[in-house]
């Protein structure tokens, strides 16, 4: 029997009476007219996966939650004294501080609640080696406790290491947390690997995993942090996670170019623990009491260590998208240089406004990117973004010595952001992100200097280059633009 009302199947019509809901939802959800019109397109042009790929990746999340508890709410209700303080004290020292930062200090602290902490103590490793040697020497030293997270993890050679110094641990009797991205480890972490966690005292928690019936339909929401706390006194992150190639480059790649942060002791310590046990929560793991991990005091130590660090987070339920805020309002402010390290490069329109807007001021843009692809649509589509770039005057770099992930922004050489955020949307809009802030000359020019370093390893990307690419190319590049959010 089939069933059909009016010569139309009947899980056509109740599709198109799904599709009429969802364009109403759209309309309330107040998008951009562009974004609107694109999404009602594929409802109704692209039948049942147009609604698949909405529910995924188009949901304004803003008005619910894809998550109990937001890290960015937890420091705005236990830190709410201390950021009150630091925002008089920012308005207080507006002329000492200079209007620039003092824009960028107020603007994260509304949008995430990020506390200053100055007793930081920090070490930067420009190279998967020198992190990864580190982080054994910190794990094997370990006294109380193991938090881990990242998005990918894989069990080769490095990472079967890893679960073996986190195995030992356990056993002696040590917290050992382990949390890794549902959809970014599922292809690479392996149900060896898997039943070796299970079977040992390590705490294990998959965030968002797509193998759960519940959750697998919030596969494109994704964990990108990358986040290690040792004893509550070292905490690691930044843009790299767990996998031989990080130090190797191989099987795709002859090297591998990344940039992690490592902070022993300091307030950034206690506000990474916390970032971390929000995750864990999040992702179904039990939590005696959330005050013993921040503590308000820890984070308005005074001290002779004076290294200004803000923890940025975001996501896709964030009420301000503050890591898009911060690096818009970056590159707004700047007055020299603008140096931006990412690997993928799909920007919204403001970001690649403020970016034509300082460089046809006269601020130095410099963009590096990645220039040996690891995935190709983005890649293509990051060279339908260039042609206005460089007409405006900004100075676009691919990185040709192996595979190209840093992702940090550097302004004027007084401060910089390093985290696991790239410039796309993606990263903006969809993934929860975590980035350092740092209000130091010091650390900002370290940074410049690898950024000239790794110059050296760049193809200058010209307007001849991109006027170069042909038609069937060009037209390629363009037709998957269509796609960039989910990116």
């Amino acid at each position: 029997m089939k069933l059909q009302i009016g010569g139309f199947s009947i899980f056509y019509i109740l599709y198109f009476v799904l599709a009429i809901g969802l364009s109403i939802q759209l309309l309330l959800d107040n998008k951009t007219p562009q974004s609107t019109f694109a999404w009602i397109l594929a409802l109704f042009l692209i039948p049942y996966a147009g609604a698949v790929i909405y529910l995924m990746g188009g949901l304004n999340w803003r008005r619910r939650k894809l998550v109990k508890i937001r890290p960015e709410e937890v420091f705005g209700e236990r830190m709410k004294d201390l950021l009150a303080e630091q925002a008089l004290q920012i308005q207080d020292s507006y002329s000492q501080i200079g209007s620039d930062i003092s824009k960028i200090l107020t603007i994260t602290m509304k949008t995430g609640n990020a506390i200053v902490t100055q007793d930081n103590t920090l070490e930067i490793y420009h190279s998967g080696k020198e992190k990864f040697e580190r982080l054994f020497e910190d794990l094997e030293s370990a006294k109380d406790s193991i938090h881990m997270e990242y998005f990918i993890f894989r069990d080769d050679e490095m990472g079967n290491r890893i679960i073996d110094i986190l195995e030992r641990k356990a056993n002696d009797g040590l917290e050992v947390r382990f949390l890794v991205d549902g959809a970014g480890s599922r292809p690479t972490f392996t149900r060896k690997g898997r039943r070796r966690f299970k079977k040992s005292k390590v705490q294990f928690r998959n965030f968002l995993d797509p193998a759960n019936i519940i959750t697998a339909w919030l596969i494109n929401y994704r964990m990108h942090r990358k986040i290690v706390v040792i004893d509550g006194k070292i905490a690691y992150t930044g843009g790299m996670n767990l996998a031989a190639e990080y130090i190797t480059g191989f099987p795709r790649f002859e090297s591998w170019r990344d940039t992690h942060l490592r902070f022993s002791e300091g307030g950034a310590v206690v506000l990474l623990q916390s970032v971390f046990i929000a995750d864990w929560v999040n992702s179904g793991g039990i939590i005696d009491s959330y005050g013993q991990y921040i503590d308000g005091h820890a984070c308005d130590k005074k001290t002779n260590r004076l290294l200004p660090v803000q923890i940025l987070c975001s996501g896709p339920d964030s009420h301000w998208f503050s890591i898009h805020k911060l690096f818009l309002t970056m590159i707004s402010n700047a007055n020299t240089k603008v140096m931006i390290q990412s690997p993928y490069f799909v920007p919204d329109e403001s970001i690649a406004a403020a970016m034509e807007t300082a460089a046809l001021s006269g601020v130095e843009v410099s963009l590096m990117m990645t220039g040996k692809a690891d995935k190709y649509v983005p890649f293509w589509v990051a060279h339908t973004f260039f042609e206005p770039l460089l007409l405006a005057g900004v100075k676009i770099y691919l990185y040709e010595a192996g595979f190209f992930h840093v992702k940090s922004l550097i302004i004027d050489d007084i401060m910089a952001t390093v985290g696991s955020c790239n410039v796309d949307q993606r990263s903006f809009f969809l993934d929860y992100e975590l980035n350092t802030v740092m209000y130091d000359q010091k650390t900002a020019m370290r940074l410049a200097a690898q950024f000239e370093q790794d110059l050296e390893s760049c193809r200058q990307f010209t307007l001849e280059d991109y006027r170069s690419i042909g038609r069937l190319k060009r037209f390629r590049n363009s037709a998957f633009r269509i796609v960039a959010p989910l990116l």
